[in-house]
């Protein structure tokens, strides 16, 4: 009898469970990866675009370079959108934030060092790794706030 009550007790509690996220559950571990087809997509059209011609922006300030502006905003939007797919598939835990943040600055090092390494017509830049963290934290802070 005690057996009995201690397996319902478990399946009520993870039924309640399942109807208060029904968005996060999926029957497969392949639905769950599913969420995160956006994020690979904007990395590739980022890696398109590091790898391609530089195209020259005009300067709107003398402060602020619009280069490091759109390096801010294009890691800004890939840190949020890897957020995007843990929040949807388990939740948006400071383990997952982390590694959304980790995952989107890593990969703009990366892409620095792509640049330098094989296309002769672009730069390495120190401040464009700069603007890259700082886009990733500012992507993955400010998901964060929204969702929450």
């Amino acid at each position: 009898m005690k057996k009995w009550w201690v397996k319902k007790k478990l399946k009520f509690s993870y039924l309640r469970h399942t109807k208060s996220k029904p968005s996060r559950i999926y029957p497969s571990k392949r639905a769950n990866q599913l969420n995160f087809i956006p994020a690979l997509l904007w990395a590739a059209l980022i890696f398109w675009l590091s790898t391609g011609e530089p195209v020259e922006v005009p300067r709107f300030s003398s402060i602020i370079e619009p280069d490091k502006l759109e390096h801010a905003a294009a890691y800004l939007v890939l840190s949020a959108l890897l957020l995007w797919g843990f929040y949807r598939t388990s939740g948006a835990s400071p383990v997952a934030m982390a590694i959304a943040m980790m995952a989107s600055i890593l990969y703009g090092i990366s892409m620095e060092i792509v640049q330098y390494a094989f296309f002769p017509n672009r730069f390495f830049e120190v401040f464009d790794i700069i603007a890259n963290i700082i886009g990733s934290i500012l992507g993955v802070l400010g998901l964060n706030f929204l969702i929450k």
